[in-house]
């Protein structure tokens, strides 16, 4: 069963009813796993851009095909990463639905995704499960001399200057574009980080909708505040749910304003108290209350 909204979930029951001699074992052997998963999936992050990309590249297709031939690629290795962080019984990812539009709706056109971001292993997990999704990427990432190439290759749009221009090329290729407003992982406990604008001005130029998404990790997983050897007893499982669709070219609110109002929407939805900010400003956009 899962708690309601804003109930705290122990991390370490097994602590309570474990001996010692083997819960700190246990404790660490958790550690250990986890830090394996994370290994690997850096490790094999670099040898596939190096070794597998440039012969995906090199073969016959635009450059939109070629970008979804890699996304594919992407894909399968998120896959086996799940799949490897599940069977050790450390993190699962769900979604009532079998695509990212509210109530299941068939995906007939490109959107801005927009969600909350409970844990690392968010983007992991939602473009895993689901086709056509490339997101945002930290200049860290999307630059790393190691790693840019696979980042790059497979869709991804790193954080600067062009990246707004990026992504509704993206969107004319017919990719849904995945974009966290908070800007970082949500913090532990309860609140959010203040929603940026810049998903909510994507849409609006391009003329696309947005989909929020609801993303619940229960117990609590692979936050800034929490690193690995603070992973819970249990396996995490992480929820993603569509919960509604709005058009910013229709709304009468610039960016900014739907930005508030839109994260206001979430402190709602997650059972969250209102910011100072959020509670100053206008919240009627439209459909979204």
């Amino acid at each position: 069963m899962t708690p309601s909204p804003g109930t705290p979930v122990p991390l370490y029951p097994f602590k309570a009813w474990l001996p010692a001699p083997l819960y700190w074992p246990y404790r660490a052997f958790r550690t250990l796993t986890v830090a394996l998963c994370f290994a690997g999936f850096w490790s094999g992050a670099v040898l596939v851009g190096w070794l597998w990309l440039p012969f995906l590249v090199l073969w016959p297709g635009s450059r939109e095909v070629k970008m979804k031939r890699a996304l594919r690629m992407v894909q399968r290795g998120f896959r086996f990463f799940h799949f490897s962080m599940r069977a050790l019984w450390l993190y699962r990812r769900t979604s009532p639905f079998r695509t990212l539009r509210p109530a299941g709706a068939p995906a007939a056109s490109p959107v801005v995704l927009v969600a909350n971001h409970p844990t690392l292993c968010d983007v992991t997990s939602i473009v895993s499960l689901f086709p056509n999704v490339v997101a945002v990427a930290r200049p860290s990432l999307a630059n790393h001399p190691l790693l840019r190439r696979l980042v790059r290759g497979c869709g991804f749009v790193p954080v600067g200057t062009h990246m707004l221009k990026e992504c509704e090329e993206r969107l004319r290729m017919g990719f849904d574009v995945l974009i966290f407003p908070e800007g970082t992982r949500s913090p532990v406990g309860g609140e959010l980080h203040p929603f940026h604008r810049g998903a909510f001005e994507l849409a609006a130029r391009a003329k696309v909708p947005v989909v929020l998404l609801k993303l619940t990790c229960t117990p609590p997983a692979l936050s800034k505040q929490m690193p690995i050897w603070k992973f819970a007893d249990r396996m995490a499982v992480l929820t993603i749910e569509p919960f509604d669709m709005i058009a910013p070219a229709d709304s009468e609110l610039g960016s900014k304003a739907l930005a508030r109002a839109i994260e206001q929407r979430y402190r709602d939805v997650l059972g969250y108290p209102a910011s100072a900010v959020v509670a100053s400003e206008p919240q009627s956009v439209g459909g979204v209350p």
